[in-house]
């Protein structure tokens, strides 16, 4: 298939060969030094930049002018000769290596041609799929998914995140909104990584003066969208860990929901977590997707030992960019990590440079030891002391090393010098270019979810990923069509590596399609699609307060005024200017590297 109707922007990508070397030599492009805030392992992680911050151009709909038919046929005849004697010049004469771009473009076009082409089908899509009406402000936000190259229909889990509290609203309409203002004063009182704000007169200002390390982003982020934003009041968890512990797939959970009996919500800190997640909240991870399973509980950092808490046990309407399915309840929200014009954004000094067949036969990984506290010898099921035991046993397969001791997470029986020694843990960081040297690179669970993730997709080596954690777009990133699964105790991990190199063209494919799709639909643009979907939800299910039918907008929310009203107990609150002056927490850590 030809790509030559495709934008510039989205051909295949412009690759500087390396001049046959095995292990090409990485220029400096231009001489730019890679400064020490530039290297891949500093403890709060800037990972992967993305490599093209052009638009994307609007590409369906091109017209196409056919040339005469002798003018096709004498093309095809010399392009058949050239293929002819480059066939016949090869020295191994194994025939042309197969390049999967074009196939993978063409599937995230497929995606883009089914998606609703007028807001009367994607009105008629979202009723059918959610059975209730698009909530207020849909048509705008249609314009703007429209005007900005969005999915329009894709957003399954956003319906997941939201069906218990539409489903609770039928038994209490003030259900959602009463949740909403409980959290704010226990949120204003102490913030523990949380904040809270509201949009009003389709601006948005924070009540609340707490600290998170994406204070300064939302705002910059909701500006974009506020112009078609109804009035409401939002709680935002600023931490990279989830915060609602609350199953509502076990039978029984929907009066239990509507029974509110935490005393102490967001308050919530068991050390360490294992027998809590266990034995107290009956939240039991499979390791694998089907057949028979073992507990991925085991094999979790988070699930053994989180590195942060501060949880609640009662189902509040809360937005975090990553939870653990089912056991946590949270609202999933792109996370800043993945917008180009964000501070979290990390940075690259230049795009990847070298083919695939020039790329490392190898499984590459540098990082800290992030993810859970150290107790005792818990660390060796950690995922990422695993991988390095793994790659030990296998150099020939992988280069993975810990290049930093996470101090902060070295408490109590926890000897810091000999894990250092054990492990070889020397400091030292990589530049994190390094990356596009190797074919396979490994994406693991620090503290929470990887901000690596989108950024090695667009790399142009193939992702090996692991993870307990789910992301706004789970559903759009799937296993063995654009990255490897692995299980969460490693166990497959080599098996899977060798696979890749006795299959090359297969895993190459794989490698291909995960960058397109990063490349061309993760984009910042979607991220706000995404964003503002779910905040038209949220605004939604707080208007049924008021008594609102779902086709209209809701009345403004003053957050003190109602928090008195509703006799929740909160003080009342006024919208604080968005320029508020942090102070930073002591133990505030978001390393998701």
């Amino acid at each position: 298939m030809s790509t030559s109707w495709l934008p510039a922007s989205f051909k295949r990508p412009n690759i500087t060969l390396s001049n046959g070397d095995s292990h090409p030599l990485l220029p400096s492009n231009g001489g730019i030094p890679l400064g020490e805030d530039e290297e891949d392992d500093q403890e709060i992680e800037l990972e992967m930049r993305r490599f093209r911050d052009e638009p994307r151009p609007k590409w369906m709909g091109i017209r196409r002018t056919r040339p005469p038919c002798f003018v096709l046929a004498a093309i095809l005849a010399v392009f058949s000769l050239l293929a002819l004697l480059a066939f016949l010049s090869s020295p191994s004469n194994t025939g042309p290596t197969l390049d999967f771009w074009d196939i993978s473009n063409a599937k995230v076009d497929a995606l883009y041609a089914r998606q609703s082409s007028s807001l009367e089908q994607a009105i008629a899509r979202y009723s059918l799929r959610n059975n209730r009406p698009p909530p207020p402000m849909y048509e705008q936000w249609y314009g703007f998914a429209r005007d900005h190259s969005c999915l329009i229909d894709e957003y399954d889990q956003i319906s997941r995140d939201f069906e218990p509290f539409y489903q609770l609203a039928q038994d209490d309409p003030a259900y959602f909104k009463k949740m909403v203002l409980k959290a704010t004063p226990q949120v204003q009182e102490d913030a523990r990584g949380m904040k809270t704000g509201v949009f009003a007169d389709h601006k948005f200002s924070w009540t609340d003066e707490g600290f998170t390390l994406y204070t300064d982003e939302w705002p910059r982020t909701f500006g974009r969208f506020a112009d078609f934003m109804p009035n409401m009041s939002i709680v935002l968890n600023g931490r990279d860990e989830p915060r609602v512990v609350f199953n509502y797939r076990l039978p029984n959970m929907r009066p239990k929901a509507l029974n509110v009996s935490d005393a102490e919500p967001f308050r919530r800190t068991p050390h360490p977590t294992a027998s809590y997640f266990k034995d107290d909240m009956n939240c039991l991870i499979p390791d694998r997707p089907m057949g028979f399973a073992g507990l991925a509980n085991d094999a979790s950092a988070f699930m053994l030992y989180s590195s942060s808490t501060d949880f609640t046990t009662d189902l509040y309407p809360v937005m975090s960019m990553t939870k653990i399915s089912p056991c946590f309840a949270d609202i999933l929200v792109p996370s800043e990590f993945y917008y180009t014009d964000s501070g979290w954004a990390p940075k690259y000094a230049y795009a990847n440079n070298i083919t695939w067949a020039d790329k490392t036969p190898q499984l590459y990984w540098r990082g800290m030891t992030s993810g859970g506290h150290v107790f005792g010898q818990n660390y060796h099921a950690f995922p990422r002391f695993r991988l390095i035991d793994i790659g030990r046993e296998h150099r020939n397969l992988m280069n993975v090393l810990l290049s930093g001791f996470h101090d902060g997470l070295c408490g109590e029986n926890c000897d810091a010098e000999r894990i250092k020694e054990e492990y070889g843990i020397a400091h030292e960081s990589s530049p994190r270019e390094e990356v596009y040297k190797y074919k396979y690179l490994f994406d693991v669970d620090g503290n929470s979810f990887s901000g690596r993730y989108l950024g090695l997709l667009r790399s142009g080596s193939l992702v090996f990923k692991s993870t307990v954690f789910a992301e706004y777009f789970n559903d759009w990133l799937r296993p063995f069509e654009h990255y490897i699964p692995i299980l969460p105790d490693l166990s497959d991990l080599v098996e899977k590596l060798e696979w890749a190199v006795a299959h090359d063209a297969e895993a190459h494919a794989i490698q291909q399609a995960g960058q397109a799709f990063a490349e061309r639909v993760l984009s910042d643009a979607q991220n706000d699609c995404y964003f503002s979907a779910v905040l038209l939800e949220w605004a939604r299910l707080q208007g049924m307060a008021e008594g609102m039918p779902p086709a209209e907008t809701p009345a403004p929310v003053p957050v003190g005024a109602d928090a008195e009203k509703d006799g929740d107990g909160g003080a009342p609150s006024k919208a604080l200017p968005v320029e508020v002056t942090p102070v930073v927490p002591e133990q505030e850590d978001n390393a998701n590297d």
